[in-house]
């Protein structure tokens, strides 16, 4: 029980060290949202957490040959390559090939590996007002468990290679500008259980799949999503929902029922949603 503890701790200490989000509360057991609301803008934090396979660290210059880590180099340029812009520096160490040096890259050991492998777990470029793209190149980050993205100017749409991401827990390209339909490619994540897509340009339909798909919270507000929210919403097994100042119309689904029991939140603000109650 004592080791079961101790290795715990130590787990969470760590990942806290990975996060570096100091917004975020640290409670890495708990789901619960909260909300303010400020001349109709909606501010949103959630909890946020990073499988307990990877065991987190900042690691240093690795003199054994890792592929995994080489390809983590290749994608990392190309990345660098396509940032117009990097008013905080975030990106100015990215050079040579100790990736896990790079400021906003984290590595960890590979989760469930036959032999102790280091591999880049984690994204972290929150608030860096970094304007750029995202390369297809991202896809060659298989290991990641984690992207955070929130306030910056990435703009463009969403690579389909992410679907190479296996493992990906979080993703969170909030506050940029992205553009194009709902971005397909995460309902291909099977590690997926937060996503956030706010405040970017998205528009179109939200995808009937987005819920039936295991997922602990979904926040697509602030966008320019139209049409009415799918049938299966009921479906869903997200107890955070946020779909406000959205163009949606129509009515909300009868299978909103469903959510009696588990639902912590749902926010409609700014939707033109329509409650039928039933008779």
């Amino acid at each position: 029980m004592s080791n079961t503890l101790s290795s715990s701790l130590i787990t969470t200490i760590l990942v806290l060290s990975l996060l570096h989000l100091s917004s975020f509360h640290r409670n890495l057991a708990a789901k619960h949202a909260h909300h303010s609301y400020s001349s109709g803008t909606l501010h949103h934090h959630y909890h946020h957490r990073i499988p307990s396979s990877y065991k987190t660290s900042k690691a240093t210059t690795f003199n054994v040959s890792n592929p995994r880590l080489e390809q983590a180099y290749i994608a990392l340029q190309a990345w660098k390559s396509v940032i117009f812009s990097d008013p905080k520096n975030f990106t100015s160490d990215w050079v040579g090939p100790s990736v896990c040096n790079y400021t906003g890259v984290f590595c960890a050991p590979l989760p469930n590996a036959t032999e102790p492998t280091i591999t880049v777990a984690g994204i972290d470029l929150n608030k860096g007002n970094i304007a750029g793209l995202l390369p297809i190149e991202l896809g060659l980050l298989s290991d990641l468990a984690l992207i955070h993205l929130n306030s910056n100017r990435f703009c463009g749409t969403i690579p389909q290679t992410l679907s190479n991401l296996s493992l990906l827990f979080e993703l969170d390209v909030s506050n940029n500008r992205f553009v194009g339909p709902f971005p397909n490619v995460v309902l291909s994540l099977p590690s997926l259980h937060y996503l956030d897509i706010r405040y970017n340009e998205f528009e179109g339909a939200l995808p009937p799949s987005l819920f039936s798909k295991t997922l602990d919270a979904i926040f697509v507000n602030n966008n320019m999503f139209t049409f009415s929210i799918p049938s299966n919403l009921g479906g869903s097994s997200a107890t955070v929902l946020v779909f406000a100042n959205n163009n949606f119309g129509g009515c909300l689904p009868p299978s909103i029922s469903n959510f009696a029991d588990t639902l912590e939140e749902l926010v409609l603000i700014n939707t033109s949603l329509v409650w039928v109650s039933a008779t």
